[in-house]
């Protein structure tokens, strides 16, 4: 083979794979990583029955079996295999994060919109690199809303407390 048939062929195989590679879109990835006999639990000292939008809601997790980094931080290279962090959501793990943090004593801010009734706070670890991974707990909550509404011509006011009363519980899985 020729030093031009050469550089043809592996400009050729460079441009393949390439083009291959482009293709791989890992970031739309949405499959969890398992991170073995790693556990998370969420407690709180709030009175999980009774929460208003709007309220920091004190929590405390407890997670095993991973090393915790600030997700703006660089792991240090004896932590890069197991590097991560805590993800917030509330019901539904595609809306917004609440709080994205390595701390484990941290206050999660309900939003004002939410709407009042059952709703669920989801911590999940995600690895460093922001991959979800398969170690997460879901903590029961109930949402009251008041509401002030007038009554008659007379200015007249009454609160109305649009609430739902359900047991509140821990769901966690690994």
């Amino acid at each position: 083979m020729t030093k031009t048939t050469i550089a043809s062929v592996s400009l050729a195989l460079a441009l393949a794979l390439g083009g291959g590679l482009s293709a791989c879109n890992i970031h739309d990835n949405t499959a969890t990583v398992n991170i073995p006999d790693a556990t998370v639990n969420l407690t709180t000292t709030a009175d999980k029955e009774d929460i208003m939008p709007t309220q920091a809601v004190p929590m405390v997790v407890d997670v095993k079996n991973v090393t915790l980094v600030d997700p703006a931080a660089t792991p240090t290279p004896a932590q890069m295999a197991d590097a991560s962090h805590l993800v917030f959501t509330l019901d539904d793990e595609s809306s917004p994060p609440l709080l994205v943090t390595a701390e484990t004593n941290v206050s999660v801010t309900i939003p004002a919109a939410t709407k009042a009734g059952p709703h669920k706070v989801i911590c999940r670890v995600h690895k460093h690199d922001g991959t979800p991974t398969s170690t997460m707990v879901e903590l029961d909550i109930m949402v009251k809303v008041s509401v002030t509404t007038t009554t008659n011509d007379a200015g007249t006011t009454t609160t109305v407390d649009a609430s739902v009363t359900i047991e509140a519980g821990v769901t966690t899985t690994n």
